[in-house]
């Protein structure tokens, strides 16, 4: 079982977090750090948004489940708010399907038990690329959130990738980088949203910027040394820990 290293505390205020989606024994530190960022606060609800994996799942999907299970208890589901985000655009659905072989937000979710034990979840998968579907969560993100933001921490689960050879990509992971050390909120944003950066999360990464939920605050690495890499097949994949703050 995964042994979380970080303290419970004042910690700090971050009101979005970007942690990855990596094993806990590869990545599991850099979620943590990402998590400890916010653990000044007490939020009322997590909002955790995570890609799909499988290309044969399109859309946005939240949760009909009362409750998700943890290793460190279950998690309850914000129902309510759920309801107020599908409303927003025919294209958010409640379907439980896309979430039973998803890891993308369960590898994250005893985190947000262990930092924040009685807090409730949205949990939100997205699959597939379109603009329309970055759009969409964007703008129900800013509708939804925005009176209760106070009560409320968001997470992006998101890991940058890198194909043997692509120079090309190595260069927006190392941009991605730079632009979260230098703290650069509107460069990172176009960044993101022209696809220059991208990754496996990049489109939520983009509604999470364009929810204009986060305008105000300064993008940060959660830790100057927390950049992992690890061979896959046939690609690197570059986990880090950032924050909004």
């Amino acid at each position: 079982m995964l042994e979380i290293g970080l303290k419970r505390g004042r910690g700090s205020q971050a009101s979005a977090i970007i942690a990855p989606h990596g094993a806990w024994e590869i990545s599991g530190n850099l979620a943590g750090a990402a998590f400890a960022s916010a653990a000044g606060r007490g939020p009322s609800r997590v909002v955790v948004m995570g890609p799909i994996h499988s290309k044969l799942e399109e859309g946005i999907f939240l949760s009909t489940s009362h409750s998700f299970q943890t290793p460190l208890g279950d998690i309850p589901v914000d129902q309510e708010v759920s309801g107020w985000l599908e409303s927003y655009s025919p294209l958010i659905s409640m379907n439980d399907i896309p979430h039973l072989h998803e890891h993308s937000i369960e590898v994250l979710l005893p985190f947000v038990k262990y930092f924040f034990p009685r807090a409730s979840i949205v949990p939100i998968l997205m699959g597939g690329q379109k603009k329309e579907y970055t759009r969409v969560l964007a703008d129900a993100l800013h509708a939804v959130f925005t009176p209760i933001m106070e009560d409320t921490l968001l997470v992006v689960s998101f890991n940058l990738t890198m194909y043997p050879g692509n120079s090309e990509e190595l260069e927006a992971i190392e941009e991605c980088m730079r632009l979260f050390r230098e703290g650069k909120q509107r460069n990172l944003h176009l960044a993101f949203e022209s696809g220059r950066i991208n990754g496996c999360g990049g489109s939520l990464v983009t509604a999470l910027l364009q929810s204009t939920l986060v305008d105000g605050t300064r993008p940060c690495l959660a830790s100057e040394s927390l950049l992992n890499a690890l061979g896959e097949q046939d690609k690197t994949v570059y986990y880090g820990a950032f924050s909004f703050v």
